[in-house]
This record gives structure tokens, C-alpha cells and sequence, in this order.
């Protein structure tokens, strides 16, 4: 006899009044009546069809619908087998990492604009919504003014970039030897400071840097949490590359609290410097209303943090990105809000220990 059940690849939400069933496996979206809803909740777990009602009752007739829109899969068919090897393949991770993947690829059906149309198209956004600062600050704040040095690398350890890739190692032990400021302040400097500036009437403040950003947007934001370096006093730092330096914004976190907001790893709560990397959602939105903006934005954090690695790495220090973190617990010591600037990664720096 033949059985249906409902479909697992996809999620369903409220918006506007409605239940929207959203298909992010073949991007469709559909809006189910109640009584759509109550033949889905019959139908969560394998069923025979014919428990709902004969051919040409009204129940029977909107599961065959729902079958024919892939909403009620038949067992055995092919959506069953797609459902089946979704499953297989990602199950483990949650339907929220099936989710943010799936919904946002992209298909043959969408077409991009060309350079000159694409930027027409923002010209003339910007006259009715100008774009966010791509760069934040805190002006009340003191600050610590760096004086970034890369034209003299005799005192680095590895400047080569090639010798610098292939001795780039994880590294979890630190010594207890502080942080010289100038090179905390150059190494930020070179990861997340402009190289220069691009001023458009248009379309707004370009900043460009070592690292590339998605329409350069620069929605990374870094932070550090300062244990030792010298000339600093232990502090949750800013780094804003608008005034040229590390703004002091909150005090330290108390050792425990720290060490529970980097997943109770000593090797980051103890590290002289922890960067933390969150991001200004509201930058990319402005520019992509994609939802596969939101892989930019992860893609840029890698970027920024394979710069943190490397540079390090040429200087003689040791590091590690951590993504093994309690989120709102770094974000409550940052004092940023999860909504609008999420956090993302942790780098911690330190001298390895001998």
C-alpha cells in the first residue's frame, strides 16, 4: 500500500499572516492553508495515502496536491532517495546547516549585471538609501595610536611569503612574554587597515585592503581582548582604522568569564591577545539582498584570518582561529549587539612557548 510522509528538505515560517513552506532543496515557496497544515501533521512520520480519505474526498484531494508540489513525498520515489541522501550527507549537522547552505546557491535562472549596469543600479540606490559607513568607531573612547612598520622586516622572523605559508603551524602554548605594541598594532594594521581609500560620489567611500571584500563592503569588524602586551593595559580593544589605532572600549573580562566565552580551551582564555572577528551585517545587506551574501561575509572572514595566520607567522609569533566559542558570552564582553553584528572567529597570538 502505497505510504507518503512530509518532505524534509525544507522549513517553514511565519510571514505576514501566512505559513510559508519553504523548499530551499528546489527553491519554492509556497503559502499553506490550515488545512494544508493539519493533512502535514498527519503526515509527519510514513502513512498510507488512503488514511486521509478515499479518491475525491476534499482531505484526499489536497494531499494529492501536495504531492504533485513535492511537499508529501511517496516512499520509495525520487524525492524519497533525493530526501534520503540530503539526509545521509548532512543530517548530523542540523536542518539549520542544511538550510543556510541550500537556500542560498544560486541556479541557471539568475542573471547578474554587468560591471557598468551594476553600478548604475547602486548609484541609484544611494540616493534614496546612501550607504553605511564601511568603517566603525567609537570617537568618545581613548585610543591608542599605532604607528604600523612594514618597510623595515629585519626584525621579522619569516618575511619571505612562501617561507611564511609552509611554517604556519597551530599553535596552542604561549609563553608568558607580552606583546611588543608595535607589533600588535602593525599586524592589525596589515589584516584590517586600509591601503587606501576610493572616494565616489556615487556610490560612497571605498576602502580597500589586504584582504578582499564582497563589493567592497568590509563588513569585518576586529577586536582584541588584551592579557599582555606592552604599552597596553589589559582592556577589550577596537581596532579603528579611521583614527589609526587601538580604541580601548571595556575592561577585561574576568578570567572565568573568559575562559567559558572561548569554550573553557585555556590556550585561548591564557593567549596574550585574543582577535575577535564579528561583523556589520547591515554593509553587505545594503549592497547584496542575496541570501548568499551571507557566505561573503564568512568568506571574508577567512580571508582576514588566513592574513592574522600568515603575518604572525612572518613575525615569529605564534596563533590559532578558534570557531569553538560561546557566542554570546564574547559578544556580552565585546558589548556588541548579535542581531546586527554577530560574532564569528577568535585568533589568538602569543610567542609560542618553548
Amino acid at each position: 500500500m502505497e505510504r507518503v510522509k512530509v518532505a524534509e528538505y525544507a522549513a517553514m515560517f511565519w510571514k505576514g499572516g501566512d505559513l510559508i513552506w519553504d523548499d530551499y532543496l528546489h527553491h519554492r515557496q509556497f503559502a499553506l492553508t490550515a488545512e494544508s497544515e493539519s493533512i502535514l501533521r498527519w503526515f509527519s512520520s510514513w502513512r498510507i495515502l488512503s488514511s486521509i480519505g478515499a479518491p475525491g474526498e476534499i482531505q484526499r484531494a489536497i494531499a494529492d496536491r501536495l504531492i504533485d508540489e513535492k511537499v508529501l513525498i511517496r516512499e520509495g520515489s525520487a524525492e524519497h532517495y533525493e530526501e534520503t541522501r540530503l539526509l545521509d550527507e548532512w543530517g548530523s549537522w542540523g536542518a539549520g546547516t542544511r538550510y543556510h547552505h541550500f537556500a542560498s546557491r544560486t541556479d541557471e535562472t539568475v542573471t547578474y549585471l554587468d560591471p557598468a549596469s551594476d553600478h548604475m543600479a547602486f548609484a541609484d540606490k544611494a540616493k534614496s538609501e546612501p550607504p553605511p559607513s564601511p568603517v566603525k568607531t567609537f570617537p568618545e573612547r581613548p585610543i591608542t595610536v599605532t604607528a604600523p612598520e612594514v618597510h623595515d622586516l629585519s626584525r621579522w622572523k619569516r618575511p619571505a611569503l612562501v617561507d611564511a605559508l609552509f611554517s604556519r603551524r597551530s599553535v596552542r602554548h604561549y609563553s608568558r612574554a607580552a606583546i611588543p605594541l608595535d607589533m600588535l598594532g602593525t599586524l592589525v594594521d596589515i589584516a584590517a587597515g586600509p591601503i587606501d581609500v576610493i572616494d565616489n560620489e556615487e556610490t560612497g567611500s571605498v576602502v580597500r585592503k589586504t584582504s578582499p571584500s564582497a563589493g567592497a563592503r568590509s563588513p569585518i569588524e576586529l577586536y582584541a581582548h588584551v592579557n599582555r602586551v606592552h604599552g597596553l593595559q589589559p582592556a577589550v580593544y577596537h581596532y579603528a582604522s579611521a583614527r589609526g589605532g587601538l580604541e580601548r572600549i571595556r575592561p577585561a573580562a574576568r578570567p572565568a568569564t573568559l575562559r567559558r566565552a572561548v569554550g573553557d580551551q585555556p590556550w585561548l582564555a591564557d593567549a596574550p591577545v585574543l582577535l575577535i572577528y564579528t561583523a556589520v551585517l547591515q554593509r553587505t545587506r545594503w549592497r547584496f539582498e542575496s541570501r548568499r551574501a551571507y557566505r561573503d561575509i564568512l568568506l571574508e572572514a577567512g580571508h582576514i584570518s588566513q592574513t592574522v595566520l600568515l603575518t604572525a607567522t612572518a613575525m615569529g609569533l605564534g596563533s590559532v582561529t578558534a570557531t569553538a566559542l560561546c557566542d554570546s558570552v564574547i559578544e556580552q564582553i565585546l558589548g556588541v549587539d548579535p542581531i546586527s553584528e554577530p560574532l564569528l572567529a577568535v585568533t589568538a597570538l602569543g610567542f609560542p612557548a618553548t
